[in-house]
């Protein structure tokens, strides 16, 4: 389906956009120009690596907001996808726009740390709307198994915990906290370090994601042995794997001092697993219209 197409799209740029905006970060460029909309009271300013970075970022999430505004005028005035899309098409919107105020706080602010993780978090939902057009599209008609109710509370927490724990990432790389503890998996050679300063927010991102991870692997074990559908467990397995590869990077990071790419990965792929997990929920919860017959996710 053309909206499918659509929204996946939007998806994979929002995707994109989130690793950009991380490596502004990542190369200081966040403050490269003082004000906004312009930079340096001009929309085209004098060029430096900086000023291309955050200038470059606007104008990449300037383009995609225009593309998420022509999407839902797309669903709109469709009677059909406005009876099936509006809603999280309409969200889309709302996120869009408090993501705009959120980025021009962000400078005005002079990198506030709430407005940089509350821009991070909103980044995300704004993709959560776009991927569930593309996922509810791509289903539509599909028959499911019906979810078991017993398991939706593990789906809850796993998408509560995920979201944390990208907060908690956000407060570590907005309070230039990467390096408090400058060895893994010890602070300063201590597994329980005195919790102050920047080392509190480290090793709160640290603790708080070997439960998620643990929570993650634990869930995926559950579902296969307990659940039946194979969309389920496909994404909880990718997940697994994704959160292990987070614990990696993160450990990479710390151990070679924040390489720039790395910590744009390691945010990336935290928004990677959020999505693995966002997919699978969302499969486990969608309730059948035609039957609880088996569906094969090769099929």
């Amino acid at each position: 389906m053309k909206i499918q197409k659509i929204y996946t799209a939007l998806s994979v740029l929002i995707l994109f956009n989130m690793i950009y905006g991380p490596l502004v970060r990542a190369t200081d460029s966040g403050l490269a120009c003082p004000d906004w909309p312009l930079c340096n009271g001009q929309f085209v300013p004098t060029w430096t690596f900086h000023i291309f970075m955050e200038v470059g970022h606007r104008y990449y999430s300037g383009i995609l907001g225009i593309l998420i505004f022509a999407a839902l005028i797309f669903v709109l005035k469709n009677k059909e996808h406005r009876k099936n899309y509006a809603i999280p098409a309409t969200l889309s919107l709302i996120f869009l726009i408090s993501q705009v105020t959120l980025g021009a706080l962000t400078v005005t602010k002079l990198l506030h740390p709430t407005t940089v993780n509350l821009h991070l978090i909103n980044a995300v939902l704004l993709l959560t709307t776009c991927l569930t057009i593309a996922l509810q599209a791509k289903e539509e008609g599909k028959s499911v198994f019906h979810a078991k109710p017993e398991a939706r509370l593990l789906f809850v927490l796993i998408l509560a915990f995920v979201l944390y724990q990208l907060f908690l990432g956000g407060k570590v790389s907005s309070h230039y906290a990467g390096l408090a503890c400058p060895d893994f998996p010890t602070c300063f050679g201590e597994w329980i370090p005195k919790m102050h300063g920047t080392i509190r927010f480290q090793m709160e991102h640290r603790i708080f994601g070997y439960i998620t991870a643990l929570l993650i692997l634990g869930t995926t074990a559950y579902s296969i042995f307990r659940l039946e559908d194979t969309k389920v467990k496909f994404y909880l397995k990718a997940a697994s794997y994704l959160i292990i590869l987070q614990i990696l990077v993160g450990a990479l990071n710390v151990l070679y001092q924040l390489p720039k790419l790395l910590t744009g990965f390691h945010t990336l792929n935290g928004v990677f697993v959020f999505t693995a997990c966002y997919i699978a929920s969302f499969h486990q919860f969608r309730k059948s219209e035609t039957g609880s017959e088996k569906v094969d996710y090769h099929a």
